[in-house]
This record gives C-alpha cells, structure tokens and sequence, in this order.
C-alpha cells in the first residue's frame, strides 16, 4: 500500500475509491466550467447572414431591369399594372387593340410616300387607352429600320406624340420610295426603372409600273389634245396604274377631267409662260387613288378651280378670281403646301363627311385678298389641320370653321391692312 488518504493519511490500496477509516472519497474536485454559448450564437448569426441574402437576392431579382421583347405586340407590366403595346399603321386598328405585324403598299417607280407607323397603348385589364399614364414612365422613344435583302433603308422621323394621331403614344413616319423593298420597323422603349421594351412591324414596298407623259413626244399642247389624252388613258390603262404628265407652259380653256388613276400633274414654265387652267379641273380618283398637282397656274373668273372627289396634293400651285379656288367634295380631301389663293370668294373649302386619304398639313400658304381664306363646313376625322407658315392677309374671314374642326394657327402669320 502506497496510497494515502486525502483526508485522513492512512494508507489505503493503489485502487482505492474511499477510506475505510474516514469514509472519504478519493477523487479530487474538478472545476466543472460551463458550455461556450458563443457556438450556438454563431450558427445563429450564420443563419441569419444566409437569409438575408436570399433575401438580398430576391429582392434584386425582382427589381433587376426586365427585357420585353416582341413582335407587334408586347404586354408590359409595372407595379402590378399590364400595358398592351401595339404597332399599327392605322387609327382605327389601334384603339381597337389590333396590331399590325405587316404591311405591304404599292408606290410607282421614282415616287417617294410615308406612312405613320403608330405605338397604341391600352389597359390590359380594361382595353382602354392608356398612353397618358404610360408614357410618364418612358424615359427614351427610339425607332429604327433594318432593311432586308435586296432593300433599301427607309428613311424614318424619331417618334413623339402627334395630336394629329391622338390617341396613340407615339407616331414616327416612314419615308420611302418605290426602291424601299422590306424593312423592319424596330421601336426600343427605354423606361425610366431601367426596363426595356423592344417591338417590330415589317413594311415591304411593291414597285409598280407606271405610265409618264412628256410634253416632248405626246401631244397635250391645247385642251383638244390634252383630252383626246386623257381618253386614251381610261380606255388602255388600268385604274390600277398611275399616270404621270408633264404638261407644257401652254393655257388650257375650258373644263377638263381626270379619270380614276393616281395621278401626278406637273406644270413647267418657259419664260413668263406657265401652265395654266382657266376652266374647272375635276379629279376623279375613287377608292383609295389620289392625284398630285404641282407648278401649275388656276386663274378664274368664276365657278371653281380644282374640283376634288380624291385626296388632292397641291404644292407651288396658285389660284385667282374663283368663287371656289379648291374644293374638297365627299369622299375627298384637298391639301395644299407652298401655294397663293388671291382674290378668290372662298379660298380653300372642305365638304367631306369621309376621305380615302388625309393630309393636314397646310404649310407655307399664302391667302391674301379673299373672301374667306378657309372654310370648313365638313371635314371627317381629328387630325389637327396645321397653318404653320402660311400667311392671312386681307381676307374678310381667314377660318370659316362651321365643323368646329381641330385647327392650329399657332405658327401662322395674320396680317392687318396697314401693315
């Protein structure tokens, strides 16, 4: 025996668990420390870093920019809102909520047209027009065109609100000529939360055979001629295919008519010689054809100057002692850009409750000395008729508008007698 009490110093067996003399336990006291917590609150902390970064995450994902992509057609969605946004080349599609993936027009070889191409928004859940609230969101409005194979590039105008498209968010016009093939129309809206939209229409441009007329080698050198021309060319020639005449620096009496074709009438001078109308010209275009009339003198004494039932385009034209200078009837619509109306009782006239075509644009005009400059008795649609440019001077009424017919003077020029 080798070992002692620890309390009461007897010797005791090496194996010894107590004293048989004290009683007293062998085993010395060890300090018995409590667990660390500092485990347990760092797999806390661990949790807790883990969940807010899928919170983090979440988070961003869902305001992570958004891409919307599309052909025609996009539903666009923000702050649990739905926009319908659609591309359309007509009005009347548009507010309805139809789009328009493709359009296909024919233009005669060497002619230059434009078509608005127009970005309509609707409530998705209700079909309304919702181009005011949506637009407050759009921060750029772009458009560009990619031409096709064997096509030429259109020419475009960079999209805003058009009051003569009110109803649609944007409108871009495209340019083109008969040359133009297959474009597609590409729009990229960029929002202000950094969203991005991106819609296409394709537009294919058909060239079309046309018949052109030279003073130089077809006879239209007096009204007798001129007619027998004209009745040559409803006999031959199909309605379908426009006519183009360069008409010589020479004065046609009396009434002449211009059958149903799109036309393009051209005057030329020669010296102090123009080509120039005494009688009434009637243009004659049903269903969609149209005529254009440009350089040409209109002098009258009476009855009417250029007597419309198409859309009629006048440019660098001038009219003079007519009762009516131009009228547009039912079914017409008369633009004129760059021309003079002098001492006419009515200047330019609208009588149409429809049109096949419209042009609002009245620029660069000048009305001096008539009774009425312009009067609007009916006139179909809304677009907003634009004097910009155009000068009133003289006349005893500048606007007869008896339709109430929208119309911006805002940028015409009206002129009193002493100045």
């Amino acid at each position: 025996m080798s070992k002692k009490c620890i309390k009461c110093g007897q010797l005791l067996p090496d194996n010894a668990s107590f004293c048989p003399h004290c009683t007293a336990v062998q085993k010395e006291k060890q300090e018995i420390k409590a667990p660390k917590r500092w485990r347990k609150a760092a797999l806390g902390a661990a949790v807790v870093v883990v969940l807010l970064t899928a919170v983090g995450a979440a988070f961003s994902l869902h305001h992570r920019p958004k891409s919307y992509e599309g052909g025609a057609q996009v539903v666009y969605t923000d702050k649990g809102k739905s926009y319908k946004l659609l591309l359309n080349f007509s009005e009347d599609d548009g507010v309805t909520g139809h789009a328009q993936g493709e359009r296909t027009d024919t233009l005669a070889q060497g002619m230059e047209s434009a078509l608005p191409c127009q970005l309509y928004v609707l409530d998705q859940e209700t079909g309304e027009l919702a181009w005011e609230e949506f637009t407050k969101k759009v921060d750029s409005c772009k458009v560009d065109a990619k031409p096709g194979e064997n096509s030429r590039k259109v020419d475009y105008v960079e999209p805003v609100h058009n009051e003569s498209f009110p109803n649609a968010a944007y409108v871009s016009d495209i340019i083109y000529t008969s040359d133009s093939g297959t474009n597609d129309i590409l729009w990229n809206l960029t929002m202000k939360n950094g969203d991005t939209i991106s819609l296409s229409t394709r537009l294919t441009i058909e060239k079309q055979a046309a018949v052109t007329c030279f003073s130089e080698d077809t006879p239209m050198e007096t009204t007798e001629e001129l007619n027998a021309l004209l009745a040559s060319i409803e006999e031959e020639v199909s309605s379908e295919t426009p006519v183009y005449l360069h008409l010589p620096a020479v004065t046609y009496d009396g009434d002449i008519v211009f059958g149903n074709h799109v036309w393009g009438i051209y005057g030329s001078s020669d010296g102090d010689d123009v080509t120039t109308f005494t009688g009434t010209v009637s243009l004659r275009g049903l269903n969609g054809n149209y005529a254009e009339m440009s350089g040409i003198q209109f002098k009258g004494n009476s009855g009417i100057g250029v007597n419309a039932y198409c859309l009629t385009l006048l440019s660098q034209c001038s009219f003079d002692g007519w009762d009516t200078a131009a009228i547009a009837n039912n079914g017409a619509w008369v633009n004129a850009m760059d021309c003079t109306f002098i001492n006419n009782k009515i200047a330019l006239k609208f009588n149409s409750s429809m049109a096949y075509g419209t042009a609002p644009n009245y620029l660069n005009n000048t009305f001096t000395g008539n009774g009425t400059a312009v009067c609007i008795e009916n006139l179909p649609g809304n677009e907003v008729l634009d004097f910009a440019g155009s000068t009133f001077s003289e006349n005893d009424v500048d606007i007869d508008n008896k339709a109430e017919h929208s119309v911006d003077t805002a940028k015409a020029n009206f002129e009193t007698a002493s100045e």
